[in-house]
């Protein structure tokens, strides 16, 4: 397996550099490309994804998982902080995630648990409308912020779902979806579609021998870095834009709120309901700040009551700073020109594919779909009729 190994020292040498300016919080996925599949892993960012390490191997296997997360490994566990992983329930990465990296913080895509749970049900008639009855009652267990609130939801989710429920949740862990128990951060995020994001991305790559393939990614790594180090030089504001936004949203709404002081760090909030912040612990009782690492409308008020700077009590992460810092290195070009030619007039050094074995049928040029996606039908402009364009539309108006 030498391609695994050349293609991983290029992973740690790009990647090593970064990390000490990037979140805390990866997502990892796995998409098919020509004969091959790649695995990618890219921080989550603020204003889009931050691509960290891809590698080419012959299939999606628990041993490749393990030799990919290793090298992550050898990346990750020397800068002495842990890290919460997000990606879909594949019972290979899942293994090797729990060999390689024991007791740290995975969150399951809840978009990908949503699909299981919809195939369980009929597609028309009742089976439809039970169906999105118990798609909202999991979706009030994965997003409450609470054990009480998950609790009651669960409870009837087990009542409407039945057998099929009761059977689905046997082998799901709550500590991998909901809100409530997850014991790492998830920054908000829910669904893994930063990773379709990126398959997107690089698909035009798609069909490419594995050598293009990566340059092709490279190149496109490089441009992105640049376009993201001259668009942050322009911010003038201490959060990256869309999160200064948020904040201004959260000081506004809790600007009538009454705010009680308990002592130097601990406030008493009175909203629709009253909870307890504490500012040294930066907790509050909702929980909203534990689990977005960001300050809720409850933390912004009695910040403002304490009469502190609001920016003191928001992660590094998300200030204009730490985002210049994580594009400051940049990709540098890797010119063709210099290398030397081998015995049979090819590149030296060539790096050699996996082997691997052509399957029936002529190469996938799309991506597999999970159950339940589907394309979104075409709508006419000018009748809004599904199943024609405004050209065609043959309605009188």
């Amino acid at each position: 397996m030498c391609f695994k190994l050349s293609f991983s020292t290029w992973i740690m040498d790009l990647a090593f550099g970064f990390l000490s300016n990037l979140s805390r919080f990866v997502f990892i996925n796995c998409t098919a490309v020509s004969l091959f599949c790649l695995y990618l892993c890219f921080w989550f960012c603020f204003a889009g994804f931050y691509p960290l390490a891809f590698g080419v191997v012959d299939s999606e296997t628990e041993e490749n998982w393990t030799w990919f997360l290793q090298h992550l490994a050898s990346i990750l566990l020397p800068m002495g902080r842990v890290v919460t992983f997000f990606s879909d329930r594949n019972q290979g990465l899942l293994n090797a995630m729990g060999f390689v990296f024991p007791g740290w913080p995975h969150s399951y895509c809840y978009y990908h648990l949503k699909q299981n749970l919809i195939s369980k049900y009929p597609k028309s008639g009742y089976g439809k409308l039970l169906q999105d009855r118990v798609i909202n009652l999991f979706s009030r267990c994965a997003y409450a912020v609470t054990e009480e609130e998950f609790k009651v939801a669960m409870e009837e989710l087990v009542i409407v779902g039945s057998s099929k429920v009761k059977a689905f949740i046997s082998d799901l862990s709550r500590d991998h979806y909901a809100n409530a128990f997850f014991k790492g951060m998830r920054y908000g995020e829910m669904a893994n579609s930063l990773a379709e994001s990126f398959n997107n991305w690089v698909g035009v790559f798609r069909d490419l021998p594995v050598l293009p393939l990566i340059e092709g990614i490279r190149q496109k790594l490089m441009v992105l870095n640049s376009q993201r180090r001259f668009e942050a030089e322009k911010w003038t504001t201490v959060l990256c834009p869309e999160m200064e936004t948020r904040l201004c949203e959260n000081a506004e709404a809790g600007r009538t709120w009454a705010v009680r002081r308990s002592n130097s760090t601990v406030f008493e909030v009175f909203a629709d309901y009253s909870v307890m912040v504490d500012l040294e612990q930066r907790t509050c009782s909702c929980r909203l700040w534990q689990i977005d690492g960001f300050p809720c409308t409850h933390a912004v008020a009695a910040i403002l009551a304490k009469r502190d700077s609001v920016y003191d009590y928001v992660e590094c992460y998300y200030k204009t700073d730490f985002f210049r810092k994580a594009y400051e290195s940049p990709i540098f070009p890797i010119p063709d020109i210099g290398k030397g030619l081998g015995s049979n007039g090819s590149a030296a050094g060539v790096v050699l594919p996996p082997i691997t074995k052509r399957p029936a049928g002529r190469p996938p040029t799309k991506r597999i779909k999970v159950f339940g996606e589907f394309k979104r039908p075409l709508k006419c402009s000018r009748c809004s009729v599904a199943g024609h364009n405004r050209k065609t539309c043959k309605a009188i108006i």
